[in-house]
C-alpha cells in the first residue's frame, strides 16, 4: 500500500512539475524578448536623439487651420565643401492631413527675396546668415505659408540613405551630360558626368550625381529640382513601407544613415505621425511644383545677373498658387506626370 501510495504521489506531481517548468521557460523567454525590445527601443531612441532637436517631445504633428503641415527640406554641402552653408536644395514638403495628399514645392536657389534684417539676397543664403530659423522665416514670407518644421541634410546623408534602402530604380528620361561635373572625391577637380536614358538601378553615389548635376544637358537648377522631386517620391515608397518599420536590421540601417547627416526639429511623436501620413498619401500621386523661367513658371531672369525675379514684380501669383495647391487646377508650372 505504501509503495502504491508513493508511486501515485510521484505520478501526480509529474504533470505539475512539467507545467511549472514550461511556465518558467515561457517567462524567461518573454523576459529575454522584453529585454531585446527595450534595448532596441533605446538604440532607436538614441539615434532619433541625434537627428531631432526634440526627440522626446510628445507634441503631435503641427498643422495650420486647414489641416496642412509644411516641412522645409534644406540640402547643403558636406562640411568643408565650397559654400557648405548655402542651401542649394530648398523644397517644401506639404502634407494635407484632411485629404491625405502630399505636394512638393521646389524653390530655386537664385531667387531674389527679402531676407529679414538682411535686405535683398538670394534665398539660398538665408541659412548662412541665420541658420534654419532664418531660412524657414524667409521661405514662409516668400511663399505666404507657415513653415511648421525644418529638415536639414547634406550630401553624405542622401548617399547613405539611398544605400540603406538598397538603392533606387530610377527612370532617366533624357541623357544627362555635364562635362564640368566635379569628381566625387575631389570637388575642385573635374571628372564629368554622362548618365544614359532608361530605367537604372542606382546606388547612393549615382543618385547624388543624378540630383546634383545642373550644367550641360542637365537642365540648370530647374531640371535638377524636377529630378530631386522624383527621387523624393522614390524614397518615400521605400522608407515608409511596413517592411522597414517591422524589420530591426532595415530600420537600424535607415536611422544610422540619418544619424550624422540629418537634423530636424520634428519631435519623436510628430515624426511618427508624419511618416504614417506620408505612407497613407501614397494612394495619390504627389503634386509637384517647380518654379522656373519657362512658360507658366512664375519667374523671369534679372538683367545682368543670375538672380531670378517673380513675373509681374510681386510674389502674389506664387503665393496664391502655393496656398491653394491642393484645390486649384493643375498649372503650367506643375511637373507633368
Amino acid at each position: 500500500r505504501d509503495i502504491h501510495s508513493t508511486g501515485s504521489t510521484i505520478a501526480g506531481l509529474e504533470p505539475n512539475t512539467a507545467k511549472r517548468r514550461w511556465v518558467r521557460r515561457f517567462g524567461i523567454g518573454l523576459g529575454i524578448i522584453g529585454l531585446l525590445v527595450v534595448l532596441y527601443t533605446v538604440y532607436i531612441g538614441s539615434i532619433v536623439a541625434k537627428i531631432s532637436t526634440k526627440p522626446f517631445s510628445l507634441a503631435g504633428l503641427s498643422a495650420d487651420s486647414t489641416g496642412r503641415t509644411n516641412v522645409l527640406i534644406l540640402g547643403q554641402g558636406d562640411p568643408g565643401h565650397a559654400g557648405e552653408g548655402l542651401t542649394d536644395t530648398m523644397m517644401v514638403l506639404s502634407y494635407d492631413t484632411t485629404i491625405r495628399r502630399v505636394a512638393q514645392i521646389s524653390i530655386p536657389r537664385d531667387l531674389r527675396v527679402i531676407i529679414p534684417n538682411h535686405g535683398y539676397g538670394k534665398i539660398n543664403s538665408a541659412n548662412t546668415l541665420g541658420g534654419s530659423v532664418l531660412a524657414a522665416q524667409t521661405v514662409s514670407n516668400t511663399l505666404g505659408i507657415p513653415i511648421n518644421y525644418v529638415v536639414q541634410a547634406d550630401f553624405t546623408g542622401i548617399k547613405q540613405l539611398v544605400d540603406a534602402v538598397g538603392g533606387l530604380d530610377v527612370t532617366v528620361k533624357d541623357r544627362l551630360i555635364d562635362a564640368e561635373y566635379p569628381c566625387d572625391d575631389n570637388q575642385y577637380k573635374v571628372c564629368g558626368l554622362d548618365i544614359q536614358p532608361g530605367l537604372q538601378h542606382m546606388d547612393g553615389a549615382r543618385v547624388l550625381q543624378y540630383v546634383r548635376c545642373r550644367k550641360g544637358t542637365c537642365g540648370d537648377d530647374f531640371g535638377r529640382a524636377v529630378r530631386q522631386q522624383d527621387i523624393m517620391g522614390l524614397l518615400r515608397v521605400k522608407l515608409v513601407r511596413w517592411q522597414v518599420i517591422v524589420s530591426p536590421p532595415q530600420l537600424i540601417r535607415v536611422t544610422s544613415a540619418l544619424r550624422d547627416s540629418v537634423t530636424t526639429d520634428l519631435g519623436g511623436l510628430a515624426m511618427i505621425q508624419l511618416g504614417w501620413g506620408w505612407q497613407q498619401a501614397q494612394t495619390h500621386q504627389p503634386i509637384q511644383l517647380v518654379f522656373s523661367t519657362g512658360p507658366g513658371g512664375y519667374l523671369r531672369s534679372a538683367a545682368g545677373s543670375s538672380d531670378l525675379l517673380p513675373v509681374g514684380g510681386t510674389f502674389n501669383a506664387i503665393q496664391d498658387r502655393v496656398q491653394h495647391i491642393f484645390t486649384l487646377p493643375t498649372s503650367p508650372g506643375d511637373v507633368p506626370r
